[in-house]
């Protein structure tokens, strides 16, 4: 199947500007410390790892320093990353590449993947970044653009066919290869986040991907059919939240939203005046951002923000609001 061009370039600009040059992993790209700074961001966040890395690279400035370490003498430096089998494979990677090749990091992918703890994409990303070799490194988040561009669901699984040809395009494209990856890592996490009903979509600027003119158009189709529900016909859903950050329930063990019977009055002064009324609560609240017509029901959702903060509400996450909405829309 021949692909229409990926627009490689226009993700590379957009890096030059916003990327996170100053991540310490990209100002030194020594295969040693490409390798120390993949494997401590398996499943574990960018904060969260850049003081462990700091520290590894301080105290021991190559892999023959990490070769001579045991495990008793590593573990506090590895400690509370979890996943402690990463840590007793990392020792062992060293000691072959101290012994094996004498203290460089093999340029072989084949080589690569024979060390422990090393997968593809760690594999990939060693030759990309550390040996500044012209490879994609296919982790998760840039499959994710690619399956949203050209198929539009993150959670298409590219092929094999698909990876070789997309290689094939960015070998073409003639443009930095340690920058194409970071850059296509930065516009993942930061632009094309998984959770799409809370991406900027004015800032969203591949504009001509399938996804984004999927959203376009089932944006049309929902405004369409929002401009047909009558307020006084809609159920009232509201979240009440601190900065988007914390989200409170009336059940402490459960996110659950306030739900208000339906209501002629304007819906916002209604939920200030409802809360004032039953929690003595002073409330702002922000205009619907969503509204649902199903089959029985209308739906009208609502952010609210306490500006008094005498209550015993349960607090949640900003991940358990949106779950509780996808299953609620899944229902």
């Amino acid at each position: 199947m021949a692909f229409k061009e990926f627009p490689f370039k226009k993700i590379l600009d957009w890096y030059h500007i916003n990327g996170r040059h100053n991540l310490p992993w990209r100002i030194n790209q020594d295969p040693y410390f490409v390798w120390i700074s993949e494997i401590f961001l398996q499943q574990t966040q960018v904060s969260r790892v850049i003081p462990y890395f700091e520290r590894v690279k301080n105290n021991f400035p190559s892999v023959n320093d990490f070769a001579k370490l045991s495990y008793e003498e590593f573990f506090p430096y590895y400690e509370w990353l979890w996943y402690y089998s990463r840590a007793r494979n990392m020792l062992k990677t060293a000691k072959i590449v101290s012994d094996k090749y004498n203290g460089f990091f093999p340029n072989s992918y084949k080589e690569l993947l024979d060390l422990p703890g090393v997968w593809p994409y760690t594999a990939q990303a060693i030759l990309s970044f550390g040996h500044n070799q012209n490879i994609l490194a296919f982790d998760t988040n840039i499959e994710k653009i690619f399956a949203r561009y050209y198929f539009w669901s993150r959670f298409t699984k590219l092929t094999p066919e698909h990876k070789k040809e997309f290689q094939e395009m960015f070998e073409k494209s003639d443009l930095s290869w340690r920058e194409m990856n970071a850059a296509m890592m930065d516009f993942a996490s930061t632009i094309d986040i998984n959770e799409k009903d809370n991406i900027d979509w004015e800032n969203y600027f591949l504009a001509d991907s399938k996804f984004f003119k999927e959203k376009w158009i089932s944006e049309k189709k929902v405004e369409k059919i929002r401009n047909t529900i009558d307020k006084k016909d809609a159920e009232i859903i509201v979240f009440i939240h601190e900065d988007h950050k914390e989200y409170f329930s009336a059940n402490e063990d459960i996110l659950e939203p306030f739900c208000l019977w339906k209501n002629s009055e304007d819906h916002r002064h209604f939920i200030k005046k409802h809360f004032k009324s039953n929690f003595n609560l002073s409330l702002s609240v922000r205009p619907a951002y969503k509204k649902i017509s199903m089959k029985k029901w209308n739906y009208f959702f609502y952010h609210a923000q306490i500006q008094t903060w005498n209550h015993e509400f349960g607090i949640f996450s900003k991940k358990e609001k949106i779950d509780w909405e996808k299953r609620f829309l899944d229902h």
